[in-house]
């Protein structure tokens, strides 16, 4: 069917429901467009068959991709199924050819009505495939020009000629052929190109400013710029500050998050504990607790019971309190914090756990020196500087060559009195019998001139080192003893 014959039949039929509707203009504008192109007709009187009220016909619609979506049309059941493709052509930019109807399992032909089909009511179902445009010699060029005549000539406008939106690949220039005036028709009035970006999928001209395909929600060609010069509609302008908008509000919302987690972690680490939020197992006693009763460690993020931390930390004969977890796999390496050992102890409980930490850098330090006043707690890490350490407790002062308390006395003047004593004291006896011992073990030496005890050390180099430098350690008071003498307080020694 030519493109003649089926504008005849939109018109015959155009008339047929103009008369029937008692629409005197439309049916004067068609009567006078047929009598124009001297169509032949047969005019006769018949019943009504079939109703002419709207009614909603749904449709599913499927592309070559398998594609589906579904859509609800108004339409009215003496509609052919050519105003139908010109329908669908106006509202969703598929061209006719590439419709391909099938109603009550049955292939539509256009001259065809929807009453013959079946659909009479509501709720009527109908299927539209859309075939393949790369199948067919359409370009976009003239499917925008075929889908612009058309709504003029929806709205009323007949036999209007489009100027093209684009360039057109050149052909021959075709001859002029003069046409008539036509009676009551306006003069055509080309309509500027449509500024936009072409779908890549259903063609459908988009604003330059939209993002996506207003049909098919394709994105955009990334290579499109909108254009300098372009100015948005109201509608547009409308659409942008409400994307401004809510990017603001999403942007506002992003920021309060981040601020409140800030300063949720800034509170959680003021707390000397963190305390669990859900039900727990301590894996040591097997309890269960409820959120707030137990300890999460900071360092390994494993939960107990406080009683088994205090009974760990208590038990703990190292400086450092290792994670209690333990099970078939590994035993966790964590350590706990100083700031949870002194949350979850006593005063007493901690200064002993203090107390323990002196105890163990001292011992394991080859190069201590422990006070000798009787119960004093003063010690010091020595060096090869100083030969005397002022202890920072008692004040008194010790001799790092002869391991003892002679203030008053030199070493030569000490070590005579102490062989003066050893006859009747045990205590001096058993000085100087020690001394003999590290002169025959090569530990001490006799100095050729004075005839006094020196204590030998070995430096790092391996020489003979015959002096010694005090660093006091294990009293928590402040001391400015003798000079090269440097305190460690006590928490740093524990801590060490």
């Amino acid at each position: 069917m030519d493109e003649k014959t089926k504008k005849a039949e939109e018109m015959a039929l155009s008339l047929t429901r103009a008369v029937a509707g008692g629409d005197e203009q439309v049916a004067m504008k068609c009567a006078i467009w047929l009598a124009e192109q001297r169509v032949p007709l047969s005019v006769q009187l018949k019943p009504e068959v079939s109703p002419t009220q709207d009614i909603r016909l749904w449709v599913s619609v499927e592309d070559a991709q398998m594609h589906t979506v579904t859509i609800w049309l108004t339409v009215r059941p003496d509609m052919t199924v050519a105003s139908l493709k010109d329908m669908v052509f106006l509202d969703y930019g598929f061209p006719p050819v590439l419709q391909q109807w099938v109603i009550g399992q049955r292939l539509a032909r256009d001259q065809e009505t929807l009453h013959s089909h079946g659909v009479r009511q509501n709720g009527d179902s109908a299927y539209l495939y859309l075939l393949s445009a790369r199948n067919t010699s359409l370009n976009p060029q003239e499917l925008q020009r075929e889908r612009q005549l058309r709504m003029l000539e929806d709205l009323g406008f007949k036999d209007l000629t489009l100027q093209p939106r684009g360039p057109l690949e050149p052909g021959p220039p075709k001859p002029r052929v003069p046409q008539e005036p036509r009676r009551g028709q306006p003069d055509a009035v080309p309509e500027p190109p449509p500024v936009g970006w072409q779908c890549p999928g259903c063609t459908f001209i988009n604003k330059p400013t939209r993002p996506g395909c207003e049909m098919c929600c394709r994105a955009r060609p990334e290579a499109y710029q909108v254009p300098a010069s372009y100015q948005p509609d109201e509608e547009e302008r409308a659409r942008l500050a409400g994307e401004e908008e809510a990017l603001r509000q999403y942007q506002q919302r992003k920021q309060q998050q981040q601020e409140g987690n800030y300063l949720q972690h800034v509170q959680l680490d003021q707390r000397s504990l963190v305390l669990n939020t859900e039900p727990a197992e301590c894996p040591v006693c097997y309890s269960v607790l409820a959120p707030g009763e137990a300890v999460v460690l900071r360092e390994c993020l494993h939960t107990f019971c406080r009683e088994c931390l205090q009974g760990t930390i208590r038990n703990s004969q190292e400086a450092e309190v290792s994670c209690p977890f333990i099970d078939n796999t590994y035993s966790c390496s964590g350590k706990l914090l100083e700031r949870e050992i002194k949350a979850l102890l006593t005063p007493e409980d901690y200064q002993r756990f203090l107390d323990l930490g002196i105890s163990i850098a001292e011992n394991r330090s080859a190069f201590s020196y422990h006070c000798k006043t009787p119960d004093c707690k003063g010690w010091c890490f020595f060096e090869d500087d100083v030969n005397e350490f002022t202890c920072p407790v008692c004040f008194h002062v010790n001799c790092l060559l002869c391991k003892a308390i002679h203030e008053q006395m030199n070493c030569k003047e000490y070590q005579e009195d102490l062989a003066l004593r050893a006859q009747n004291d045990v205590a001096a006896r058993q000085t100087t019998e020690m001394l003999n011992v590290m002169l025959q073990q090569g530990e001490a030496m006799r100095c050729p001139s004075a005839r006094s005890w020196y204590r030998r050390r070995t430096a790092a180099t391996g020489s003979a080192a015959p002096s010694a430098t005090p660093r006091s350690a294990g009293s928590p008071r402040a001391h400015a003893g003798a000079p090269g003498a440097q305190e460690t307080p006590a928490g740093a020694a524990a801590a060490g």
